[in-house]
């Protein structure tokens, strides 16, 4: 019979044992089971030929970014930046990191130089030959939607994805994003702040905007003449006469716009300025004034952003600038100006909101500008190209939309993506099948032997658990040293060979005694 302590000591052996079994570590982020990516020679932002291979026995992480994007890409650039500084010096020796661009065409070294120096990126960005990236981007499984980088690089209504707009927070907190589209009646306001032009108007409750009057010059009552309003035919050369009123020309149309008394003689209009925004006036008795529009602030973007979007507001001039005094029906002064709208700029390097320090009409070309009520946290307002239009359920519930006209589109959130058909719904994606480049963005992070392990979409992971995963698969592939993982050392060996004698000299001992 084996006594108790042969029991005991055949307990510890099995305890030790297991304890230096290597075990799989259970992921938090999607967890892939697939083959190795092949290898490749691609440019970083140095001009430097780097392969896959170069970083040969590291646990490495891949992402998939463009530099136009203004969105999700800096935001995962930024989250990269935290995961290389919160690693531990014992880990950090054995991971790379590198971004691979999935738009070559605009992606050149030099660009990705400024990108990476922009957000303090210090790991490779790689770029390439358009037919050398799709091999790799087949490699990874990744589908690259050519048609979500094109939404943000293409032209939108006129404008590019890199252009300014304007973030509104209203009193409810319910933020908008509003695309920098000026309207007629904005280029005319520009114009005539710029000349000193006075201008006599009304705002009608169905027709809108309506200008009565020029530097005193007004329409009379009985109609024998008005004010017509004229845009520039681009095609034909011509000015030709709105059939609509001036809140509804808007860009490119509202560029160059032009007032004529209807009885004057309008072949005085000269061909303006297509590189300039411009307004000229032809007067009653056939004298003329032209104004170029040469200045761009906060003013002129807050102004074009709301006119834009229909919505009314106030911002008087006074000895110190243009100040927002209401916006729709939300006015300080009707509650006593206990609260008051507070302007802020976007800090790029931060990727944050800050409170600005001066008045719109001192901040020159603005990318960004934000508009809150001054009891917000600066904190909680969007970043550019990030905020929810409406509190209505949109992309199917599933991502908010951003844009207007043609150019609007979903932004998925993460695990979803565009149907085939539409740009204005979301559908869900099976993550661990395809990757998917646009909005739903995929980081990998990849074993020693090339083999993508674990996936983390979209831009709203926690670094601190992406740091968990990177340090568990660090772990499992060996190359850091663990209590609890791992192959048995010659110090647990002599531990285990030791316990086994022992154990044996016991039972031996056990079974003499007995005879």
């Amino acid at each position: 019979m084996v006594s108790k302590k042969a029991i005991i000591a055949t307990l510890v052996i099995s305890m030790l044992f297991a304890s230096t079994i290597p075990t799989a570590s259970a992921y938090k982020g999607y967890q892939l089971s697939r083959g190795p990516v092949d290898d490749f020679t691609l440019t970083n932002q140095d001009n430097e030929q780097m392969n896959l291979t170069d970083f040969r026995g590291d646990v490495i992480v891949v992402a998939f970014i463009f530099t136009k994007c203004p969105d999700v890409c800096p935001i995962i650039t930024q989250l990269l930046r935290s995961v290389d500084d919160g690693l531990s010096e014992d880990y950090q020796e054995h991971v790379s990191i590198i971004s691979i661009s999935v738009d070559p065409d605009y992606d050149t070294p030099e660009v990705l130089k400024e990108y990476t120096e922009l957000h303090g990126a210090e790991w490779p960005h790689l770029t390439g030959d358009i037919e050398d990236m799709e091999e790799i981007w087949s490699s990874f499984g990744l589908v690259v939607q050519k048609n979500v980088i094109e939404a943000h690089i293409g032209e939108i209504n006129g404008h590019q994805s890199e252009d300014a707009t304007v973030v509104f927070v209203n009193k409810s907190g319910v933020a908008i994003e509003l695309m920098n589209t000026p309207t007629a009646w904005s280029t005319t306001k520009f114009a005539a702040h710029e000349a000193e032009w006075e201008l006599n108007y009304s705002v009608h409750a169905q027709y809108g905007t309506m200008l009565s009057g020029i530097n005193g010059i007004d329409a009379p009552e009985d109609y024998s003449w008005y004010w017509k309003l004229m845009t520039f035919n681009k095609s034909s050369e011509m000015w030709e006469e709105s059939m609509v009123g001036v809140d509804s020309v808007e860009h490119p149309l509202s560029k160059n716009i032009a007032w004529v008394a209807s009885q004057a003689n309008e072949s005085l209009l000269n061909v303006p300025d297509m590189d300039n925004s411009s307004v000229s006036v032809v007067f009653p008795d056939n004298t003329t004034a032209h104004q170029q529009i040469t200045q761009s602030n906060g003013w002129h973007l807050t102004s074009s952003a709301f006119d834009g979007a229909s919505i009314n507001f106030s911002a008087p001039d006074s000895q110190y600038g243009h100040y927002l005094e209401s916006v729709g029906e939300e006015n300080p002064a009707d509650d006593d100006y206990s609260w008051w709208w507070e302007l802020h700029e976007f800090n790029d390097t931060a990727m944050a909101w800050e409170a600005s320090t001066v008045g719109m009409d001192s901040i020159s070309n603005p990318p960004y500008l934000a508009w809150a009520p001054n009891s917000t946290d600066d904190s909680t307002i969007p970043i550019p190209g990030a905020c929810t239009e409406d509190e209505q359920e949109v992309c199917d519930g599933h991502g908010w939309e951003m844009g207007s006209g043609a150019g609007k589109h979903c932004m998925c959130d993460d695990g979803y993506e565009w149907p085939e058909d539409t740009m204005l719904s979301c559908v869900e994606v099976d993550v661990e099948e395809e990757y998917y480049v646009g909005h739903s963005t995929t980081t990998l992070i990849l074993d020693t032997k090339r083999k993508p392990v674990i996936a983390w979409t979209g831009d709203s992971w926690s670094p601190e658990e992406f740091i968990d995963d990177i340090e568990s698969l660090v772990e499992d592939e060996g190359l850091v040293e663990t209590e609890s993982k791992g192959i048995p050392g010659f110090t647990a060996i002599v531990s285990i060979a030791a316990i086994s004698i022992a154990a044996i000299r016991i039972g031996r001992k056990q079974i003499s005694n007995s005879e």
